[in-house]
């Protein structure tokens, strides 16, 4: 056993935080314990669905462009409709995906409780990687349609140790990992079964919506 004086190690940061009475270390290297099975079509859908509203507002100018006998309102109802159609079709693909895990992360290696930090990653509006820091005693049941859980705010007593845990996890990140907000939503896929790190996260977190 190292002197208490010891130079830490650089590459691991042990954390220790007292949880449910007792006192326990964890290193914040990330183990990677779900990754969503239908990742990359949903990366193609929301890819397609941008590209589609992209082309269509390229292609507005022309609508009002060249030789025709088309008075100027049929012009502007049919490009406004373009523009109608397209631009619902990619808001309810990014409605419909913001709420999907791609993968989960887990920052420590003993068993998952309700106070393991987890870095849960999904995708924003331009399908690029979205990360976020959060404890699965945070994560509810979600009642919302296409999603498994609902973030609640965090516990006073572990909030000393989110804050600490993202000082880490953020160094030398460009993109940073923020805190989980409440009210966030995530899916997981649960239908015919699930790893035994992940049933320990649905435990630890609760029931979530069949």
């Amino acid at each position: 056993v190292g002197s208490i004086h010891a130079k830490p190690r650089p590459v691991v940061y042990m954390l220790r935080h007292v949880a449910y009475g007792q006192r326990f270390q964890t290193t914040l290297q990330p183990r990677v314990v779900y990754e969503g099975g239908l990742t990359k079509a949903a990366r193609v859908m929301k890819l397609a669905s941008i590209a589609s509203f992209v082309g269509a507002s390229a292609a507005v100018p022309f609508f009002f462009t060249g030789d025709s006998t088309v008075p100027s309102a049929a012009r502007t109802i049919l490009a406004l409709t373009t523009l109608g159609m397209t631009g619902s079709s990619t808001g309810i693909v990014t409605w419909a995906l913001r709420p999907y895990i791609t993968s989960i992360s887990v920052l420590n290696n003993e068993e998952i409780t309700p106070q393991t930090p987890m870095l849960v990653q999904t995708m924003n509006v331009w399908a690029q990687p979205k990360v976020r820091l959060v404890f699965p005693v945070q994560l509810k049941p979600a009642t919302q349609p296409l999603s498994s859980w609902v973030v609640s705010e965090v516990p006073l007593e572990i909030s000393d140790k989110a804050d600490k845990v993202l000082q880490e996890v953020n160094k030398g990140r460009k993109k940073l990992v923020t805190m989980a907000k409440q009210g966030d939503l995530f899916y997981a896929h649960m239908e015919g079964g699930v790893g035994p790190e992940m049933e320990q996260i649905v435990r630890a977190a609760g029931p979530t919506q069949a």
